[in-house]
């Protein structure tokens, strides 16, 4: 058993996630985040078709009477960036890990995972509400490693969130140390989320504590373990 999770239960931890656990909960993030970003991707492409349909239609007809053929072309382009977008969310998940840990901030972090967090929210009819650091310390870690830590953390919060309710995220610095707090809904799942979040998070000298409704991770800063 680890303290690496730590309850408001006296004396209570729940046990840090194996390799194996690591892995598996990956794939899982990345089926669950796959199917939600193909019902993003299916509202633009949708409105590409449409605007695609109507600009043939103008650029059939006779010089001078094509119509506003900008206007569709500009509506194409957007929609076209809109799916690149949701689509490279999805790839920064699955690309295997490249250079190893590098420098950023927590704030950095949490916000390159935020869209994928506020399309799941609207999927539960939540509300996101996010305050960052106003001053960051610089933490070091693997990115691909901080996405699965602060994914697990949030979508822990947020799984048994209903219509209307709001999921609150926070980052701040506290005594020198880099700091999430996420609150949201008590965990559902016994805690296998929060496990894989610890171990990942253990493995740079942080740590995952949660009490009640609120889940908390922890970051040194770079340079201090």
């Amino acid at each position: 058993m680890s303290d690496s999770i730590r309850t408001d239960a006296p004396g209570a931890a729940l046990a840090v996630a194996d390799a194996l656990q690591v892995r598996a909960n990956k794939l899982d993030l990345l089926e669950r985040l796959a199917d939600a970003l193909a019902h993003e991707i299916k509202n633009p492409l949708h409105s590409m078709v449409i605007n695609l349909e109507v600009l043939k239609r103008r650029l059939s007809r006779p010089p001078g009477e094509s119509g506003d053929v900008l206007r569709y072309a500009t509506v194409l382009g957007q929609e076209l960036d809109r799916v690149n977008q949701r689509i490279e969310l999805l790839l920064r998940l699955s690309r295997p890990e490249r250079g190893g840990a590098e420098e950023t901030t927590l704030n950095e972090l949490v916000e390159e995972v935020m869209e994928l967090v506020t399309l799941e929210a609207r999927h539960r009819e939540a509300r996101v509400e996010y305050a960052p650091a106003a001053q960051m310390v610089r933490v070091r870690l693997g990115r691909q490693a901080a996405r699965q830590i602060i994914l697990n953390i949030v979508l822990d919060a947020l799984d048994e969130l209903t219509g209307g309710q709001v999921l609150r995220i926070a980052v701040r610095v506290e005594e020198g140390r880099a700091v999430m707090t996420v609150s949201g809904a008590a965990s559902s799942d016994g805690g296998e989320r929060l496990s894989v979040a610890a171990a990942l998070a253990e493995a740079v000298g942080g740590r995952v504590d949660v009490e009640g409704e609120e889940r908390t991770l922890l970051l040194p800063a770079s340079g201090t373990h």
